[in-house]
């Protein structure tokens, strides 16, 4: 009787449990991203108008291609700097070398997305300029907390 009544409460314990695990899993917080694709937010936030939007979309495209390019190109560099554990022909010099050009890479990368949203600082208006700041200033500021411009 008494094992009965241990697994029931252990039962109903595990029951409410994974009910308030779905209800924070699906719960829409302040810090979870916006649905759609990055871009449709900055979009919306910034109401652009037909031609801005063309614009918008074209500066994206470029700026995605070139982000994933580079992405890419980091990979295989990290891939290489990790594939010389345990060989004893791979020199400090070696990793040194590899993990400069992944700086490289990264601060072309940080330069990158700073063209880019100057360039859509350019296809705004005043006021749609300042709406952007403020929102590039609140993604700054939430780097760690999430995804970032």
């Amino acid at each position: 009787m008494k094992k009965n009544l241990l697994l029931g409460l252990l039962l109903l314990f595990l029951v409410v449990m994974n009910g308030i695990l779905l209800f924070m899993l699906f719960q829409q917080g302040p810090n979870r991203r916006p649905p759609g694709p990055p871009g449709d937010f900055v979009v919306k936030e910034l109401s652009f108008d037909m031609n801005q939007m063309e614009q918008f979309r074209e500066l994206s495209k470029g700026h995605m291609h070139a982000m994933r390019s580079i992405d890419e190109r980091i990979r295989g560099l990290k891939d290489e700097l990790f594939s010389g554990i345990g060989n004893e022909q791979f020199t400090t010099q070696h990793a040194d070398s590899i993990t400069t050009l992944i700086a490289q890479l990264s601060k072309e990368k940080e330069l990158n997305v700073y063209d880019h949203f100057e360039a859509v600082g350019k296809i705004c208006t005043p006021e749609q300029r300042a709406k952007l700041n403020i929102i590039i200033s609140q993604a700054l500021h939430h780097h760690g907390k999430g995804r970032r411009p």
